[in-house]
């Protein structure tokens, strides 16, 4: 097997492993509903399961945990909407510590490809309201949720330099899940690939174009390599010809023997 295939799959193998260890949440397939934040502790919110958002998206969403004691933390890792046209978002997103509009904003009205800081709730409920237009779509938006408590910390939970109080299987699973690193700070580091904010989708249609790539490469090489083998033969048959000719004028045959003498 050549050493791209092992890059490959040890890269695919690595995504994998890290997509498995976060729920996802496409809002696209949610609207209008309440989502119960992961068992885990923690997830990733996405607008769409494709590389592009939708179009003529209204799309509301409450994500909420299940105690009242529980909090949310929201970490943004890509924001990357259609860019506001004389100071009006086109697509947009806010999010509202609350069930509905009327509840208090944590965010303003984002748009454009912008750094948002990271927000936390108050309550154990947080509205998502996202809206697109009829035309330009981008990569949207990737935002990692993590269940938190305030202190003190329970036997389950590891406490967050920051002090807040997570499930304590998030510790060293290769995501700053507290907001300040510390749940990875003391951890055996594994060679992982960063996703430099790209969504899941967005890395595997960069690997499966990188692989399309290769097998081009290699289909262009062979074609090459059949053009030259095929150019060698056709001189080597053009030569051979030559010296037959030539051995028409020196008495010899085709196979190069002189003419028999009469008996």
């Amino acid at each position: 097997m050549a050493w791209w295939h092992f890059s490959v799959a040890a890269l695919l193998i690595t995504i994998l492993k890290k997509s498995e260890s976060l729920d996802v949440v496409y809002l696209s397939n949610n609207c209008n509903a309440t989502i119960t934040a992961s068992t885990s502790g923690a997830g990733l919110l996405e607008p769409d399961s494709s590389l592009y958002y939708k179009n003529n998206q209204d799309c509301q969403m409450i994500l909420a945990t299940d105690s009242s004691e529980k909090r949310l933390l929201f970490q943004f890792v890509r924001f990357n909407l259609e860019e506001a046209i004389d100071g009006q978002c086109l697509d947009s997103l806010r999010i509202y510590d609350g069930p509905n509009t009327t509840s208090s904003a944590l965010t303003s009205t984002l748009c454009g490809r912008i750094q948002v800081p990271d927000v936390e709730s108050s309550s154990n409920q947080v509205l998502f309201d996202f809206k697109s237009d009829e035309d330009g779509r981008t990569s949207g938006f990737g935002i990692y949720y993590t269940v938190f408590t305030d202190g003190p910390c329970g036997s389950n939970q590891f406490n967050c330099s920051n002090g807040k109080c997570i499930t304590g299987a998030l510790e060293c699973d290769s995501y700053d899940m507290c907001g300040d690193g510390s749940d990875e700070a003391n951890c055996e580091v594994e060679a992982i690939v960063d996703d430099g904010g790209l969504s899941p989708a967005a890395i595997a249609g960069i690997i499966a174009g990188s692989i399309c790539l290769i097998l081009l490469i290699i289909g262009i090489v062979r074609v090459g390599i059949n053009k030259y083998k095929s150019h060698k033969l056709i001189k080597e048959l053009v030569e051979e010809m030559k010296k037959n000719q030539a051995g028409e004028h020196t008495g010899e045959d085709f196979w190069g023997n002189g003419d028999d003498e009469d008996d």
